[in-house]
């Protein structure tokens, strides 16, 4: 019974064994795919880290954290690589349909000839169809095989074709949501050590690219103010990676076109490189320490100032391109209300015409001509007169002035 425990034990301590030496293995080779570029294969050697990982320490352990951060920089990576080539499709220039056109005509002309030409290539396409099919099988394979956090060659788990821009979103959708795992990880390691910060301040950045490039500008701001926040306080003044952090910041208002906001922004990126400059100068007049040459055989501070010295000017003329950025609208918007005011105007212009104008209020009447001896009117008698004389007398003198009106 005991050989049997220990034996079961034993197996069970060699598979652990086994699943953390895969685990670390697709971490190192994810990390070194990332160092090439070679993106698509990073995406997927991590997505296999993320599972074994998940696997020995639970999904969100303190553990996961750097296996986190670096598949959502390689999902990052990859969505941006897609999204550069959106829109092409499998025939950007029509040249395929072209030359199957050629093709066609040729073997109409030429007989058998071409018509063999033309089973050989069908034959070569089937048979890249047939390793693509083959590739595309083998990826899903590997998603079934990673779990959730497995990358699928074609875009998606289930073999859909949806296209290049949804892979890309998927992607980027991806990229955020396991950088937001590990921005849990390391907000809570950083709770208890202070250099878990810096890697805290470094997933922000992260989360900003995936902002801009999902066009979400306003979160991505406030996710590079708060890695600014951390960075200005575990940094030095003239460190580039604050200078990167300002220069970022500076494009994701551009990208919302806040002009000033953005030029201000990068000439703080400049402020720290300039500062960057003169302490560089500074060490070489008093020399070159020692630690700085252990860290990196191939630094020279010549090398550094020379090409700080080159990127100073490229960030001068981003702002100047912000500038006439900033007075290309302005004088768009201004030749726009110029043209609506003339329309407004006329438009005022034809109600004013087109609508009587009221009467003024200090108008004198307008004079009626007095009609009345034209018209001929039968006169009343007074009826209410008492007496019989007055009776008489009334009618008498209506009588006599009917005689004497005019015909």
């Amino acid at each position: 019974m005991e050989n049997q425990t220990s034996a079961s034990n034993l197996a069970s301590g060699n598979e652990e064994i086994d699943t953390k030496q895969k685990a670390y293995t697709h971490l190192a080779q994810g990390k070194r795919h990332l160092l090439v570029k070679d993106y698509y294969e990073a995406a997927n050697s991590l997505a296999d880290a993320c599972s074994y990982f998940d696997t020995l320490y639970g999904t969100g352990a303190n553990e996961c954290g750097e296996v986190y951060f670096n598949y959502g920089k390689a999902l990052l990576e990859l969505g941006r690589s897609e999204s550069n080539v959106l829109g092409l499709g499998e025939n950007p220039d029509g040249k395929d349909d072209e030359s199957e056109k050629s093709s066609d005509e040729d073997a109409n002309e030429n007989g058998e000839e071409d018509s063999n030409g033309d089973a050989k290539n069908e034959e070569k396409d089937d048979s890249e169809d047939e390793k693509e099919a083959q590739t595309s099988e083998g990826a899903k394979g590997d998603v079934e095989e990673a779990g959730k956090f497995k990358l699928d060659a074609s875009g998606t788990a289930e073999g859909e074709d949806l296209g290049q821009e949804d892979d890309s979103e998927d992607n980027l959708k991806l990229a955020w949501e396991v950088l937001e795992l590990a921005k849990t990880i390391f907000e809570r390691q950083a709770k208890t050590d202070k250099k878990f910060e810096l890697k805290l301040a470094e997933v922000y950045f992260k989360l900003c690219e995936v902002g801009l490039e999902s066009g979400v500008y306003d979160q991505a701001i406030e996710d590079m103010k708060v890695c600014l926040e951390i960075q200005k306080v575990n940094l030095k003044d003239d460190d580039r990676i604050l200078a990167e952090s300002f220069y970022e910041l500076g494009i994701a208002y551009s990208l919302k076109n806040d002009y000033d906001v953005a030029i201000t922004e990068f000439g703080k990126a400049i402020q720290v490189l300039e500062k960057r400059v003169n302490n560089l100068q500074e060490m070489l007049k008093q020399g070159v320490p020692m630690e700085v040459k252990e860290s990196d055989p191939f630094y020279s501070v010549e090398g550094e100032i020379k090409e700080l010295n080159e990127l100073i000017p490229e960030i001068r003329e981003k702002m100047s391109d912000l500038q006439d950025a900033k007075k290309e609208t302005v004088n768009y918007i201004r030749d726009q209300l110029m043209k609506d005011r003339p329309s407004a105007s006329s438009e005022a212009a034809c109600s004013s015409a087109s609508t009587p104008a009221p009467a003024a209020v200090d108008a004198k009447p307008v004079a009626v001509m007095d009609i009345s001896h034209l018209v001929r009117k039968k006169r009343k008698l007074d009826c209410e007169v008492g007496d019989e004389t007055s009776l008489k007398q009334a009618c008498t003198e209506a009588t006599v002035a009917d005689r004497k009106a005019p015909e």
